[in-house]
């Protein structure tokens, strides 16, 4: 199991050591990730091995240890993040061709801690690789690329916020519980909320602070908009498929099986206070992401929003506290993996095409780039939770989870946040693909088929999950057993849910909608043939737009798309704005660092450091 983890360190350093062959470097990254997910293949089942490295130190009365573990519900993570991430690779062959930079020698690093995420046993190890991770990440964005610094630097400042407090809280719980094995913690941690709640609520609402701020939820839903625009395009489809979810991991296996089993007073006959707060904030991710969305004009900016919405619903799903809602939230966690995956994928080729993000600039690529489109369609198709596609299942069984438990206004949020998803996926649709093919474009043609072929992967990964589910529910059976979730043995292709006993088979669900495309393809086939006329006589009833002074270009007017929803939203968001209050946060900082460079130069630094900790130290005990 060790040698899993040692693969892509091993990678990384000769990457590192031979740079400047782009060739060589990214043929082992692409022969490391398809050994990983071998290696991964072969330990299913193999629940029972670990590797523990026991030390003769202590933590506040804890025994430090560094360990690994084969648990289910990590190999669920590592194994379906390593699928994805091969397919990346193949692609990220051809688009890093001519590319200047060269992520794959960090990108490996990152792949290292990702596996260290996802199978460490204690959270010692699972906070050095937390903190490889972001650091790496701050690289791997910029990638040589001044533009990108600022995004960089807001990802790493919002990391640290998040590493800091996710140290408080592994130090408090080691200190409380006297261990740092996560699932033993995660026992004393129950047992000490009729001790002593004040020090368990801190410890809670530390963690989560954490792994909030690295999936993006609100209020920490601001960094994807601004690190997904300028990041390398490959590198973001595997940060905004598969990083955004490591902060979900632990939230599964630690913060919802600890909430989960307190004895608090139920709010509205529904769920208790902590299941209120998880799930309004997931709400709240879903709308705001929505809304946030529909406004952009950058596509990468648009799909970041779009996975902080997404992100909203894996949390909807856990605050239901209930077996249906876990396991819907688990199957979306693999499901925008790789729904997401594509359409960035199919965006990266629009914009090694065409060098341009903005969607009112592009238009009419339908038939230059094919391949690209439908698997931008089936991306959208799978993110609007429409079957046959994967993202119906998983919306469907978290919509079940929260009308079972009552919470009314978690359900009517997703529909809002499902229902508005549709609005700006379509528009994204119409405005890179469909409409007038800009002149400048003219001979754009499809992506090589280093590219084109993991597209295609991609949608037959989409079409496989969304009409044959087992294929992911069946391991994630195994893994919410283990987590002492006692659900019925999955089949192969049918979602159950204990809301009226609710049982949908999508094999059928799939035959309705291929029946429905035959009957439209022998309609178009033996059908009345339409007659071609010039675009002047359907687009413009007829008037012809040259004579008006607006050119070919301007036919496809996508820009201010959804402007009267802008117009009724704005008000709320000029007057409440999160990104304005970090940023001015920032600024006090940036305006007070001289003075206290000062302090520390003039020999004073150490003083003042010893006073702030004191004073820090008295208030966390008062708090206590």
């Amino acid at each position: 199991m060790v040698e899993i983890l040692l693969v892509p360190l091993i990678t990384a350093v000769i990457s590192a050591i031979f740079i400047k062959n782009k060739r060589l470097v990214w043929f082992l990254f692409l022969i490391s990730n398809g050994y990983i997910l071998y290696k991964l293949y072969s330990l299913y089942g193999k629940w029972d091995l670990t590797y523990i490295l026991n030390t003769d130190y202590q933590i506040f009365g804890a025994k430090l240890s560094l360990g690994l573990s084969n648990n289910p519900l990590g190999w669920y993570f590592a194994f379906f993040s390593a699928v994805v991430t091969l397919v990346i690779a193949i692609f990220s062959i051809g688009f890093n061709t001519n590319s200047k930079g060269n992520v794959a020698p960090i990108w490996m690093l990152i792949i290292f801690a990702n596996l260290g995420i996802f199978y460490a046993a204690d959270w010692i190890t699972f906070f050095m690789m937390w903190e490889l991770m972001g650091w790496t990440s701050f690289f791997a964005i910029t990638n040589g690329n001044t533009k990108a610094l600022d995004g960089a630097k807001y990802y790493l400042a919002l990391s640290l916020l998040g590493g800091s407090s996710m140290l408080i809280a592994i130090l408090l719980l080691g200190a409380y519980t006297k261990t740092f094995i996560i699932i033993t913690s995660a026992y004393r941690l129950i047992q000490l909320f009729n001790l002593a709640e004040g020090v368990f609520t801190t410890i809670l609402l530390l963690f989560i602070m954490a792994f909030f701020i690295k999936s993006a939820i609100f209020p920490f839903y601001m960094w994807p908009s601004k690190v997904y625009a300028v990041g390398p395009e490959d590198y973001i489809a595997f940060m905004s498929s598969v990083m955004i979810k490591y902060g979900i991991y632990p939230m599964a296996i630690f913060i919802v099986p600890v909430i989960g089993n307190l004895q608090l007073p139920k709010i509205f006959n529904a769920g208790n206070w902590m299941q209120y707060f998880i799930g309004y904030l997931g709400a709240l991710s879903a709308v705001v992401g929505t809304l946030l969305a529909m406004f952009q004009t950058d596509m990468k900016k648009l799909f970041a929003y779009s996975s902080v919405a997404n992100m909203g619903y894996i949390l909807l799903g856990f605050a239901s506290m209930s077996i249906v809602g876990f396991e819907g939230s688990l199957f979306h966690v693999v499901n925008h993996i790789v729904l997401k995956a594509a359409i960035f994928l199919s965006l990266a080729a629009v914009v090694y095409r065409t060098g341009e993000s903005e969607m009112h600039k592009l238009g009419g690529l339908v038939y230059k780039m094919p391949i690209t489109f439908l698997t931008f369609l089936f991306g959208i198709i799978a993110a609007a939770g429409i079957p046959p596609l994967n993202g119906f299942g998983s919306k469907w069984m978290i919509i079940q989870a929260l009308m079972e438990k009552k919470m009314v206004v978690l359900v009517i949020s997703m529909v809002f946040a499902s229902t508005g998803a549709f609005m700006y996926l379509f528009r994204a649709l119409v405005s890179i693909f469909l409409g007038q093919l800009p002149e400048r474009y003219k001979d754009v043609k499809e992506v090589p088929y280093t590219m084109s072929i993991p597209m295609i992967i991609m949608m037959g990964l989409m079409l496989l999950i969304g009409v044959v589910p087992g294929v992911v529910m069946k391991p994630l059976t195994i893994a919410l057993d283990a987590l002492g979730y006692k659900v019925d043995i999955a089949t192969w292709t049918t979602l159950s849910s204990s809301f009226k006993n609710a049982t949908i088979d999508l094999k059928i669900v799939f035959y309705m909608f291929a029946m429905g495309i035959v009957v439209a393809a022998l309609m178009y086939l033996f059908g009345n043939k339409s007659e071609t006329v010039p675009q002047h006589d359907n687009y413009t009833a007829g008037e012809n737009p040259i004579e008006w002074g607006v050119d070919a270009d301007k036919f496809n007017y996508s820009y201010s798309f959804y402007q009267p929803f802008k117009e009724m939203f704005d008000p709320l968001f000029e007057r409440i704005s999160i990104d304005r209050f970090f940023s001015s946060i920032g600024k006090n900082f940036e305006y007070i660092s001289p003075t206290i460079q000062g302090l520390y130069k003039r020999g004073e630094g150490a003083v003042l450091l010893f006073s702030i900790g004191v004073l820090l130290l008295i208030l966390g005990g008062w708090i206590l």
